[in-house]
């Protein structure tokens, strides 16, 4: 009796076995791997890596393999973009079942694959590939890597046989800006700022679609062309600066070449009436040449001033990438891109252009019987075409019993002049004083008179023109040690009337 116990548990043991390795011979076993790409800091819709599964071994069955790229929510579909290619038995066994936007771990792909493909014993012939998965990664760090995680329904279904996680993509720079700013003066011919535009990482800047222009993308040359996996529009560069000083305005340039020959380059889609903000796309000739480097391109806006209304100000200048991300936006890519650099960089300053006179010696000094008279000339009034200008002029006193502040004069019209004494506006002084008139083309006269002896006649009197420094407004509001041409050779201050 013990003898039969013995012979049916064997071959109870012997049955179950059995059952394990027809189960083990049926699970298919697939090798995973992935062609992660480098996608762009602050994009909404950045498209990931390939992943690829390869059939190694056993037989398929009617299961499901979820794909969960960790931390990111999927913002395409199966009908935008995502894209599930099965080959050799694997064709026709294999279809995109379900997209789910975020499952609280990330956003999932799901496959559902059908029972009865036997691996075929060829490498790399039973392949699965998932392209085109689109995911928002505006929220990550610099640096950070996107991974996919792999999973299997009914779990002994489907093994995989390296991995069951793979990087998909990692976060890199997006937009580099730099400011060349200028200071510029009214009464001037005005200098050009410069702006760069810059990639934060190779293959940044995308050409997708047909640009504002009518440029087609480089769709055209096939070995150029990006996989588009639902994308409906290009790259654009918004640029912002603060408001522009009344009276200046800016007109941005286009088309602007890059640092790649015969590749990328910038248009202008457009730019408000004064300037202080532009939008531009980016179009290349080649998308392949432009992915394998970094572009940058050089803008130079033309200042243009109208010196009859400008005021003194400046302006400054960020960027970002475009477009940006509003609730319901379908604009694929797309980003939550903030402006930059942080502080704002000034791109443009307008100072006024003035005249700065120096009265070497002026003396009021009491008890001694002396004063002195100044007077102020505005010539910007002449025969030549000049436009006339008007001002008040600040005087500023260095010396002895000097006023507790500067005094302001009355304005002063073109072809006009303010006239005073010491006694009157400075009573007991003695020292220097420094006029800085609001209007270019002023002149300075000092008048010293003194008394040595009793009575209303004076002894002594004496007069000068004042000199005149060069404008700080030229020398970014600062005085020059050199005169205005001769920067750097040391001769010192060379100051004429």
């Amino acid at each position: 009796m013990r003898g039969k116990i013995k012979l049916a548990s064997f071959v109870l043991c012997a049955l179950v076995m059995f059952g394990f390795a027809i189960t083990a011979q049926a699970q298919a076993t697939f090798s995973v791997s992935s062609n992660p790409n480098e996608v762009t800091h602050y994009g909404v819709t950045e498209v990931m890596g390939r992943v690829r599964l390869e059939l190694t071994g056993g037989t398929t069955q009617g299961s499901t393999i979820t794909i969960t790229y960790q931390g990111v929510n999927i913002t395409n579909n199966g009908t935008v973009g995502i894209t599930v290619n099965a080959t050799g038995v694997l064709a026709g066994n294999v279809v995109l079942s379900q997209v789910v936007p975020t499952s609280g771990t990330g956003g999932q792909v799901i496959l559902s694959i059908t029972a009865g493909a036997t691996f075929s014993g060829t490498a790399n012939a039973d392949t699965i590939t998932v392209d085109g998965v689109r995911a928002d990664v505006s929220a990550k760090a610099l640096s950070t890597d996107i991974l996919a995680s792999l999973s299997s329904a009914p779990s002994t279904a489907n093994t995989f046989s390296n991995v069951s996680q793979v990087r998909v993509a990692t976060v890199n720079e997006s937009l580099v800006v730099i400011v060349s700013g200028v200071i510029d003066a009214i009464c001037l011919t005005p200098s050009n700022p410069t702006l760069t535009i810059k990639e934060g990482s190779a293959g940044a800047f995308v050409q997708y679609v047909t640009a504002a222009s009518g440029a087609v993308p480089s769709a055209s040359n096939l070995a150029g062309a990006r996989a588009k996996y639902g994308a409906n529009n290009n790259v654009r560069i918004n640029i912002v600066l603060s408001p522009l000083p009344t009276g200046t305005t800016l007109t941005w340039t286009s088309p602007v070449a890059g640092s790649v020959a015969a590749s990328g380059r910038l248009e202008l889609i457009s730019q408000s009436s004064s300037g202080d903000s532009a939008l531009y796309e980016f179009v290349t000739a080649n998308q392949a040449i432009s992915d394998a480097n970094v572009e940058s391109f050089v803008i130079v806006p033309t200042v243009s001033i109208n010196k009859a209304t400008a005021v003194p100000g400046s302006s400054t200048a960020q960027a970002q990438l475009y477009p940006p991300n509003p609730a319901g936006a379908t604009a694929i890519p797309r980003f939550n891109h903030p402006l930059i650099n942080v502080p704002a960089d000034v791109l443009l300053t307008i100072n006024k252009c003035t005249t700065n006179l120096l009265f070497p010696f002026l003396t009021n000094a009491a008890g001694v019987g002396f004063d002195s008279g100044m007077a102020l000339v505005n010539t910007s009034q002449d025969p030549y075409g000049t436009v006339a200008q008007e001002g008040t002029a600040t005087l500023y006193f260095y010396g002895t019993a000097a006023p507790a502040a500067p005094v302001t004069t009355p304005s002063i019209p073109a072809g006009s002049h303010y006239a005073a004494s010491l006694s009157t506006i400075a009573p007991g002084f003695q020292g220097y004083v420094i006029a800085i008139c609001q209007f270019q083309y002023g002149h300075g006269f000092a008048f010293i008179t003194g008394k040595y002896n009793s009575g209303s006649v004076y002894d002594v009197a004496e007069g000068y023109l004042a000199l005149v420094i060069p404008d700080t407004a030229f020398n970014n509001g600062v005085r020059g040690a050199d005169p205005i041409g001769h920067v750097g050779n040391g001769s010192g201050e060379n100051l004429g009337n």
